[in-house]
């Protein structure tokens, strides 16, 4: 081959290379994916929940609002830099509030579109897996019960979180993890015996000032 010409194939090789490793890592990147819920586990299968008693309780649970700065970022690999980002283009509010009201449902409440003897309100103050070694998930939700006559009777701030090995920078584990992240959020709700006593609240004839926020451990 004449010398002249060598050094441009090369370049030109070198370049398809970098082409194609580009577009490969693009392919593979975690970005606009859909939210998918795949819990390594049934909420089930935690501790057990006593919602006994509430036969007339009919839940109306609220679209969550988002409170976190970036809607779309769900995760992130810190295993190279520049990091990779983990983000979806779906709705986290509606995923979120599906996901409450299923796993409620699933408890034996009865969870109704309008009408409720009881409200649930919430947002989301996290959602979000943070990758090193493990995929390292946490979700963090406020919850209010609300009365029909709009007074707030009880509110709480409850952590779930969830840790495990697997192949890096695969949706299916940052699925996994937040799933059961968000169970053990809601577990933790359903489990305190005052969630159980708020729903039986009565309705008050007038608003009353804002009862503390309980902070419950991460599960």
């Amino acid at each position: 081959m004449n010398k002249t010409i060598q050094p441009i194939v090369a370049a030109f090789v070198a370049a398809c290379v970098a082409l194609c490793a580009g577009n490969a890592a693009a392919a593979d990147a975690l970005e606009n994916i859909p939210l998918q819920f795949s819990p390594t586990s049934p909420m089930s299968e935690r501790a057990a929940v006593d919602l006994k008693g509430l036969d007339g309780v009919k839940l109306e649970v609220e679209p969550f609002t988002d409170k976190r700065d970036d809607p779309e970022s769900i995760g992130r690999n810190t295993n190279r830099v520049p990091l990779r980002k983990v983000t979806t283009k779906d709705d986290v509010p509606r995923f979120v509030t599906y996901q409450v009201k299923s796993l409620l449902s699933g408890l034996g409440l009865t969870v109704v579109e309008s009408g409720g003897t009881v409200q649930l309100k919430g947002e989301i103050k996290k959602f979000f897996v943070e990758e090193g070694s493990r995929y390292n998930a946490t979700v963090i939700l406020r919850v209010s019960v609300v009365d029909t006559a709009g007074k707030i009777i009880w509110v709480i701030e409850t952590t779930g979180t969830s840790s495990r090995f697997g192949i890096g920078y695969k949706a299916a584990n940052y699925y996994e993890v937040l799933s059961d992240a968000l169970i053990g959020a809601v577990h933790e709700v359903a489990r305190n015996p005052n969630f159980k006593k708020a729903l039986t609240e009565k309705a008050a004839p007038a608003p009353l000032p804002e009862p503390p926020v309980e902070k419950a451990a991460p599960k």
